[in-house]
């Protein structure tokens, strides 16, 4: 099995549609008239949930003219947060089909489908022609993506001269052994975290210039201390109840001084 496979494996779960919208229920929104605030729990399956994302949002200086590509967009959270705050066009790609069809289901129900739209498809091979784009979104995907250099590469020929890539990821930054399984591995089989100074070279070798590099560690776990209130919806609703072991190995992992939540943004020369 390659590593696309596993991935897939990862995250591919049957019936993802039916189950986000018994967990919605279950907390007592009305699926029938949902809003983009009522899947934040949901997803944002990333750490610093949505804070995260906004920051992500705010220092790309996104505009309601604004074409963004969100290469590994899961269940579609982030790119459906953009278009509904900044008013822009977004097109999310991912490789797990059952996410994909979550992502469509969700951007249909809260009325963005016009703005929003999600193909199953590779980080290394876009199926958008050279310079389609002038924002761009890497949101917590890097772990599960062998060959990152040929995803920036790729990033770099769909975006114009002087687009904006946004870069929200869990880097290296020390040498304690990772604690696993983690919220995308089982083991390191699956695992391809690299080090922070490792993600600005490649950047740069694929024609950007790195602009912003911000550790987020702070802002992340300040986050993470507010529990959620009764009926609250958390990504173990859609991920399953493994989720709360693994997402507490990647504190640990953080607090052992191996992992930081790190954003970039570079600007396309």
């Amino acid at each position: 099995m390659d590593v696309a496979d596993r991935v897939r494996g990862h995250y591919g779960r049957k019936d993802l549609e039916a189950v986000a919208l018994d967990a919605l229920r279950g907390a007592g929104v009305d699926v029938e008239t949902l809003e983009v605030g009522d899947l934040s729990g949901l997803d944002q399956l990333h750490a610093g949930g949505r804070p995260a994302t906004e920051h992500l949002l705010d220092v790309l200086d996104l505009t309601p003219d604004s074409r963004v590509v969100d290469v590994g967009s899961g269940a579609g959270g982030p790119a459906r947060l953009a278009a509904h705050r900044h008013g822009c066009r977004v097109s999310g790609v991912d490789l797990t089909p059952e996410l994909v069809e979550l992502a469509r289901a969700l951007t249909r129900r809260v009325g963005l489908d016009d703005r929003v739209t999600f193909d199953v498809g590779s980080g290394t091979d876009l199926p958008f022609p050279d310079g389609a784009f002038d924002r761009a979104m890497f949101v917590h995907v890097g772990m599960n993506v062998p060959d990152k250099a040929g995803v920036f590469a790729e990033v770099r020929r769909v975006l114009e001269p002087g687009g904006r890539f946004g870069v929200f990821e869990q880097m290296r930054v020390g040498d304690a052994e990772l604690i696993y399984p983690l919220p995308w591995a089982d083991d390191e089989t699956s695992s391809f975290v690299v080090p922070r100074d490792r993600y600005a070279e490649m950047l740069v070798d694929a024609g950007f210039r790195i602009d912003l590099d911000e550790d987020r560690v702070a802002a992340v776990a300040e986050v993470g201390l507010t529990p959620p209130g009764p009926g609250s919806l958390t990504p173990e609703d859609l991920i399953g109840a493994h989720f709360a072991d693994r997402a507490g190995n990647a504190v640990a992992s953080t607090m052992a001084g191996a992992l930081a939540s790190i954003v970039m943004v570079a600007t396309a020369v």
